[in-house]
């Protein structure tokens, strides 16, 4: 009787394996396209968190977009001039919001006191599975993606 229900069990581990990797085996990876474009985000976000805290140390509150790319003008420059990013950002210039670059939309918005902010680029090229990145004043960077998607 107890060898029955060890290889009772044993099937029921195997049949239990067999439908977890063949779940996996269906998970398409990321093309090396999206991984660039997603460290190109990543890049620019810490980028733009750099200069908001450079605008609080300066102007003793973090600031919006079009203020934020006059102040710290230099590293935005850096980012784009960077030969990693060159792709992401054809001409080495941003755009105004929302799309500052192709494919990415950006939601930026200073607290009404200046002492925090909300950051999400968006990447608009994935109608299937959408993504976003999320940082703010505590510069920590989140990864979000639509429910369902992998």
């Amino acid at each position: 009787m107890k060898k029955r229900w060890m290889i009772l069990n044993a099937g029921l581990v195997m049949l239990f394996l067999g439908t977890a990797s063949s779940q996996n085996a269906q998970e398409a990876p990321a093309t090396p396209d999206k991984l660039a474009r997603q460290r190109t985000a990543v890049a620019l976000l810490r980028t733009i968190n750099t200069a908001e805290f450079v605008d609080l140390s300066t102007y003793s509150s973090f600031s919006s977009w079009e203020i934020l790319v006059s102040h710290s003008e230099q590293y935005f420059d850096e980012f784009a001039a960077m030969q990693v990013h060159r792709q992401q950002i054809p001409e080495s210039k941003f755009g105004e919001p929302p799309e500052i670059m192709p494919g990415w939309n950006l939601r930026l918005n200073v607290h009404s006191d200046g002492q925090g902010y909300d950051l999400m680029p968006q990447d608009t090229t994935d109608k299937k599975c959408p993504s976003a990145l999320f940082t703010n004043e505590n510069a920590v960077i989140w990864e979000s993606k639509a429910i369902g998607c992998n």
